[in-house]
């Protein structure tokens, strides 16, 4: 520039001037604003190492990803052909549910709760190999339980509490009509 007053570009004493200077590359041994940095060389042995363990986690991580694709695949093919099996296994849960739905309706009418019977009876027993469900088997389970365990009827008796020492009560009398009608009961008693 004509106007600048040192015409020499690198400087009055011969360094090349900061603007020259690629700010990302910095001068060795200092960091990349110019810091010093005790690390020196070791600084690229680190991002060296790194980046290595960066790599190798990435390539754990999708050979794991592929591992589980694989048995996803896998799964898939042997259970997808077995529907035999999926079909038992569903006619199985309908079995339960139907056997759990006739014991909740025949404990309706003989227990005070039909969760106490649903609990305590055994309820695989009561459902037949192909499914059914045996009603003389649930009449007989949910009677031997209310033998066992009479608390549970709907026909017993709550527990009474008995005498708590209040002792008997005279009927109360009706309140008066009028101010002048409990003046006259008060006389009277007194």
């Amino acid at each position: 520039m004509p106007n600048d007053p040192n015409p020499n570009p690198t400087g009055p004493q011969g360094d090349p001037k900061p603007s020259d200077q690629d700010p990302a590359k910095g001068d060795p041994g200092k960091g990349p604003e110019g810091d010093p940095t005790p690390q020196g060389g070791d600084q690229a042995d680190a991002l060296a190492a790194a980046e290595s363990a960066r790599e190798a986690a990435e390539k754990r991580a999708a050979d794991a990803e592929a591992e589980a694709n694989r048995l996803r695949r896998s799964n898939a093919a042997t259970k997808g052909t077995d529907l035999d099996a999926l079909k038992s296994e569903i006619r199985q849960e309908f079995a339960a549910e139907l056997v759990r739905a006739k014991v909740e309706a025949a404990a309706a009418g003989k227990f005070r709760d039909t969760a106490d019977a649903l609990a305590l009876v055994d309820l695989s027993a009561l459902a037949g190999a192909d499914g059914s469900v045996n009603a003389a088997a649930v009449t007989a389970a949910l009677d031997k339980l209310i033998q066992e365990k009479p608390y549970l009827s709907a026909s017993a008796e709550p527990g009474r509490w008995g005498d708590v020492g209040a002792g008997p009560r005279e009927s109360a009398d009706t309140e008066p009509a009028s101010p002048y009608e409990r003046l006259r009961r008060v006389q009277r008693n007194s």
